[in-house]
């Protein structure tokens, strides 16, 4: 799994300067429609689902933006739509080229999602003048799936989300190349509330992040 994950960011690498899903399968990509939510315009759910960890599981990105803020929503149900209403991670700042991976992601404690449960998972970023990037993942949670194996490319760190978001939002391309260490800590993930509309932290990426107020620490656990 580690080999076939190095070969698909190769591959996701090559084919944006935006930001790409690797890990759960995308959906689908279109560099053209990446600012469409949902899913960045991916609009018909995979024939093939990834089956997903009950808990701990792992999502791996290559980021085509040097600095760029994060975010991580997920929806229950067979077509989800638009309805993404539960955060597993909260907006925080990445910085760094090339391949990232966000570690032991679990639900929020009190949701009663079993074995069997297809779920979207989506990840958004602010890289884009005109807006958010989005990208979706759909998946089967499976108890006895562990995430595979991921690590992080050279000079990734994370931190607090940015207030301005991305540098005039200019795509870069290549790998990150800067020494620099990782930053680690963790947060809990959090439900929304219900209802077919963009959470507030959606709407915010969309608005390029302008005035966002950060509350406490929203730093994420990365692998080393």
């Amino acid at each position: 799994m580690k080999a076939s994950l190095a070969t698909l960011a190769a591959l996701a690498s090559a084919a944006s300067a935006h930001f790409t899903l690797v890990y759960p399968a995308a959906r689908g990509f279109n560099e053209d429609t990446l600012t469409n939510f949902p899913c960045g315009g991916q609009d018909k759910v995979s024939t093939t689902r990834t089956q997903w960890p009950l808990k701990d599981g792992s999502i791996a990105l290559n980021m085509g933006h040097i600095s760029t803020n994060v975010e991580v929503l997920i929806g229950f149900g067979n077509d989800v739509g638009s309805a993404f209403n539960t955060v597993l991670r909260p907006t925080f700042g990445q910085t760094g080229l090339g391949d990232f991976c966000i570690t032991s992601v679990s639900l929020p404690a009190g949701l009663n999602i079993t074995e069997g449960t297809n779920a979207t998972i989506q990840v958004i970023t602010n890289g884009d003048p005109k807006g958010g990037l989005y990208n979706c993942a759909d998946i089967t949670f499976a108890s006895t799936v562990k995430a595979p194996t991921c690590a992080n490319g050279t000079g990734i760190t994370t931190g607090a989300a940015t207030t301005s978001g991305h540098a005039n939002g200019t795509a870069l391309s290549g790998s990150g190349s800067d020494s620099g260490s990782s930053t680690t800590a963790s947060t809990e993930p959090s439900a929304s509330p219900t209802g077919d509309k963009k959470s507030a932290a959606v709407k915010a990426l969309n608005a390029g992040l302008g005035g966002l107020v950060v509350a406490g620490a929203v730093v994420m656990a990365i692998a080393l």
